[in-house]
This record gives C-alpha cells, structure tokens and sequence, in this order.
C-alpha cells in the first residue's frame, strides 16, 4: 500500500506493547526515530500533492509522546518543539505593530527548542533527550 495524498501533519503510532500468552506486557526498550523524514519511498508515483520530479516528501519532528509506567498504571509526558509562525498567520491575528516585533522577538529566541511538558512542569531540553526518549506517538509536519 502506498501514500496516494501526503498529509501536511503525520503522526505515528507506535505499538509499545506485545502479547505474552494470554497477558500483554509493555516493550520498554528504545525505538530509533529520525529528526527528518523522507516519505517518498512510500509515495505512490504520482502523490496528488508532490510536484513532479520532487525527488523527496520530507517531514520534520516537531512532537513526542512518551508514557513511563507499566500497561496498568502510568504517566504521559510530551516534548514539543517551539516553532516559529509564518508571517502571514501573525498578519492575521496581530494587526498592531509592537505585538508584532514582541511576538518575532520572542519566536526567533526560542525557535527549534525543545521543551519537556508534565502536568506541573515545563523545561527546555536538548534534542538528544527528545531522540532517546520512550517514544509512544511521533508528530512530524511536512516541510515545504
């Protein structure tokens, strides 16, 4: 099966479980994930919106789930990545000029980092952490 339509936002799911007998047990161990990545391999040959001769369909990480705990009981977490808006969506919602420079001046200090979010808590990290982590759901939007 083929991708026929490339989604502007791709999530995967990724089974964290496996069956042992009749009881189900959580896999712990780490599963690899790209920064980027090229979905042109699984595109169908004419992908309705790739433009022709557009060698690559290239997805960048952007949002993690990851649960610690056990099938019974546990906690999720989630890392984001902050990211800038384009230009003409801050047109739209901020038509006064200080909110604008306020709002680029804040995007571009924190643009492309990290952050860990639990219920109480936020805090920058590295991608490293992101990378390593128990990954449950990968958020990945499509880069033009």
């Amino acid at each position: 099966m083929l991708i026929s339509l490339a989604p502007p936002i791709l999530t995967l799911h990724l089974k964290r479980f496996q069956q042992a007998g009749f009881n189900l047990r959580k896999v712990n161990k780490h599963i690899k994930f790209p920064e980027v990545i090229d979905l042109a391999p699984f595109c169908a040959i004419k992908c309705k919106n790739v433009a022709e001769g557009n060698k690559r369909v290239l997805y960048s990480l952007y949002g993690v789930v990851e649960h610690s705990g056990t099938m019974r009981s546990g906690h999720y977490t989630a890392y984001a990545k902050m990211r800038t808006l384009k230009n003409h969506l801050s047109d739209l919602y901020f038509h006064n000029n200080f909110f604008k420079f306020l709002l680029t001046a804040l995007e571009t200090e924190s643009a492309g980092q990290w952050f860990h979010i639990s219920d109480t808590h936020v805090q920058p990290v590295a991608v490293s952490k992101v990378l390593n982590s128990q990954a449950y759901l990968l958020f990945y939007e499509r880069l033009l």
